[in-house]
């Protein structure tokens, strides 16, 4: 998040959010803020349009392995 952040001159709460933002699958995002200065970080998240390579290195820094069963289902499941 942070490199990402520093790449784009931008805040890493607002590169979170956007990132949130720009997938389709997530409704709606909600923050809370409770200073001022809080809110003042994460409102850019609105305008902040992620590169596909950023959304990239974002997705890849979020994914988790999933384990048992879905590990052996794909294992034996050529077209997962």
């Amino acid at each position: 998040m942070r490199a990402v952040a520093g790449e784009i001159n931008s805040t890493p709460s607002a590169v979170s959010l956007a990132w949130l933002l720009a997938k389709p699958q997530v409704t709606s995002v909600i923050f809370g803020a409770r200073t001022i200065e809080q809110l003042d970080a994460n409102l850019p998240a609105a305008d902040l349009e992620l590169s596909a390579r950023h959304l990239a290195v974002l997705d890849e820094a979020s994914a988790f392995e999933l384990g048992y069963p879905y590990g052996f289902i794909k294992a034996t499941q050529s077209t997962w």
